[in-house]
């Protein structure tokens, strides 16, 4: 990655996607006519149903500024959202207050001078949960808002500065923004049912097929990509970056479920959403009761048993460990909890509602995926009666929207399931 922070601008080499912001026909620019010019510039569908298109390259600029990532999204088959994160913590590292407000001023100099106009009004939205400053310039062929957030230092609660996003958005001059978005308008009592599935008769595959895909990149934002994808589908514009800052995500660690689901549910209602347990993450006292009943069956088949964690319980430690086969075997012993999982996932898949999924990975072989170890989120998005599978997407863009495993492989590495859903 080109360290370009210190010097405040970017390298001579940087590619501009100034071709595509500006172009006079690019609101009516069809998906076809944009990948023409688009994979020049870098950018590749995130999904096989093209509804939008990202570009994460170290050596992008707009405007003269660095970009992190791109996104552009497709109302239909036209081109509706450009999005450029200037700055994202969890793609390129902290800043100090000095060095993030000076990007912030930097940044509104160049729209101003791109645009051609200045910017009409400074404030924060009052429904923007994480209290983003919003500037917005409109002139005749697109409006540009500017959004910055930071999380300000604060000695009595122990808070040091965070430096947390810089996001530009492109629309048509008319185009209304915001993390909220649409919260105030009314909102189908019922959005998910039939007409959301897919039905393959012959071979039996039922699921939901217009969830659109997030690629999270090399950042360990699977839960805050996961939850973005599931608000999309309900109409909702949220950001990951938003929600990693709602949730305090890092780059390399990932999120915390607790913190995300925590600031989640104070989200969701406010967006006419719900989150729900469709099945709880494991306890302290159910990962004992685990490895006790491993252990016997370990002891008996001459098998390394699992030795006491004491006070402090690695669960991704512990399964990393574990025998699969043995694992499968004490997973599976109880038919009345496999078979709970199997039936909550079709009921849940047959009113539309995608299900919020956390496993383990390394346990069950995945070939060709980018993590292959450890605690992570996914999405379940169909089943299988007959053959008795689990279909699943993963967060990372075009190849991982739509997977499939048995269902008792699914069971074995399950440490949970949330749903998000309308009220």
């Amino acid at each position: 990655m080109l360290l370009w922070w210190a010097g405040g601008g970017v390298s001579a080499w940087a590619i501009p996607l100034d071709p595509l912001v500006s172009m006079e026909n690019v609101w009516s620019l069809k998906a076809d006519d944009f990948m023409t010019l688009g994979s020049g510039l870098g950018y590749r569908w995130t999904s096989g149903s093209r509804d939008s298109a990202r570009v994460a390259l170290s050596d992008r600029e707009i405007f003269g500024r660095p970009v992190v990532e791109s996104v552009v999204r497709f109302d239909g088959n036209t081109v509706k959202q450009i999005s450029l994160i200037l700055y994202a913590r969890g793609d390129s590292g902290e800043l100090t207050e000095e060095k993030f407000d000076a990007l912030v001023r930097e940044s509104v100099a160049a729209i101003s001078k791109a645009s051609g106009v200045s910017f009409l009004n400074r404030g924060k939205d009052p429904t923007n949960l994480v209290r983003a400053e919003r500037l917005i310039w409109v002139n005749s062929q697109s409006q540009y808002v500017l959004e910055f957030s930071k999380t300000k230092a604060d000695k009595a609660r122990g808070m040091a500065f965070r430096a947390e996003f810089i996001r530009l958005t492109v629309t048509a001059p008319a185009e209304k923004l915001g993390l909220l978005e649409g919260a105030s308008r009314p909102q189908p009592k019922k959005f998910f049912g039939q007409s959301h599935l897919k039905k393959n008769g012959d071979s039996g595959d039922v699921w939901i097929a217009d969830i659109p895909m997030v690629d999270q990149g090399a950042k360990g934002y699977c839960v805050v990509a996961a939850a973005e994808r599931v608000m999309r589908y309900y109409g909702k514009s949220v950001d990951a970056n938003e929600l990693a800052q709602l949730a305090n995500s890092s780059a390399s660690g990932g999120t915390n479920p607790v913190a995300l689901y925590g600031a989640l549910k104070n989200l969701v209602s406010r967006l006419r959403l719900r989150l729900r347990d469709t099945q709880a993450e494991e306890t302290p006292a159910e990962a004992l009761k685990l490895i006790a009943e491993y252990n016997r069956i370990a002891k008996k088949n001459k098998v390394r048993e699992i030795s006491n964690p004491g006070p402090v319980i690695d669960i991704a430690g512990i399964y990393g460990s574990m025998d699969v086969s043995i694992l499968k075997e004490v997973r599976s012993k109880n038919r009345s909890d496999y078979e709970r999982f199997r039936r909550r996932i079709e009921a849940e898949i047959n009113q539309g509602v995608p299900l919020l999924w956390t496993v383990m990975l390394g346990l069950i072989p995945e070939p060709n995926i980018p993590q292959n170890a450890g605690g992570h989120m996914r999405l379940i998005i169909g089943y299988n009666a007959s053959s008795e599978e689990v279909l699943f997407s993963d967060s990372w863009g075009a190849g991982h929207e739509l997977k499939r495993m048995s269902m008792a492989d699914a069971w074995v590495m399950t440490m949970g399931t949330k749903c998000i859903e309308p009220i």
